[in-house]
């Protein structure tokens, strides 16, 4: 089944234009089952509220809140609800796909969007999409555009030569141990490999530092916990591994550009 532009399933909550952006905003309940569809036009969808499993060809993932998808045209995928949901869904007209395009962008299969840039392009976008004003067509065009270069990059990035296996457990170690992570010296220890040779191919593929890497999970944990608690800005700093409260702060603001009390204020109505 492919769903015409402007076609979605779920409950329309709110809609609006900009230019080759159409944005609309959806809710879904509990145990809702969309069946395989297609759509005529590229989109993203951001999750607001609510986790499902989506069924992509014979891969299956899990969607939580926070995660930002894009989808070209003619993809089929399915979804299993397991609580009620809410996504923001942004569709590209081919004028708007265009722009990337001539630039040399592909684009051609789904890209999960990560890292703090593109979380808080994606707060922003529902910040101007919600508390709109006669400026926010023109934000929303913007920001959406700096999504499809986000996503074009990304998957440029999944084309290069593939990463030495040793970079993906130096990796889960980051993941897990973000907190206090080890070193560079044990990092390369651990992997076999001497710290520089460590150090320039992390960049190389991931494109930061180690402790880049490792900042960057920790706002992500940290973005994660203060849509999906009620725990204090302290008790998330401290978990995550910053040293206080204003390190936190700091911190967030200079990534993301807004303070750790604006991003939570703008997923407040659907934390859990």
């Amino acid at each position: 089944m492919k769903l015409k532009a402007g076609q979605f399933y779920g409950k329309t909550s709110q809609t609006l234009r900009a230019n080759e952006f159409r944005f609309t905003e959806k809710s879904y309940s509990t145990d809702a089952r969309l069946p395989s569809h297609a759509h005529e036009l590229s989109h993203f969808c951001l999750v607001l509220a609510g986790n499902y499993r989506e069924k992509i060809g014979s891969r299956e993932f899990e969607r939580s809140p926070l995660a930002l998808v894009f989808y070209p045209p003619d993809v089929s995928h399915a979804e299993e609800h397991r609580s009620n949901g809410r996504h923001l869904l942004v569709e590209i007209d081919f004028a708007g796909l265009e722009k990337v395009r001539q630039y040399g962008a592909r684009l051609g299969e789904p890209v999960l969007l990560g890292g703090e840039s593109s979380d808080w392009l994606a707060a922003r976008m529902y910040r101007e999409f919600s508390r709109r004003d006669r400026f926010s067509p023109l934000a929303l065009e913007s920001i959406s555009t700096e999504l499809l270069i986000a996503a074009s990059r990304q998957s440029e990035r999944r084309a290069e030569k593939n990463a030495p296996r040793w970079l993906g457990r130096v990796k889960e170690y980051l993941n897990e141990n973000f907190a206090s992570p080890p070193g560079l010296g044990d990092l390369a220890e651990a992997a076999g490999v001497h710290p520089t040779h460590l150090a320039r191919v992390f960049r190389q593929f991931e494109h930061c530092t180690a402790g880049e890497y490792v900042r960057r999970v920790r706002l992500e944990k940290a973005r994660r916990k203060m849509i999906s608690s009620r725990a204090s800005l302290v008790e998330i700093a401290l978990e995550t591994g910053f040293s206080d409260q204003a390190h936190f702060t700091r911190t967030f603001k200079r990534e993301t550009g807004m303070t750790p009390t604006e991003f939570r204020k703008i997923f407040a109505d659907f934390r859990f």
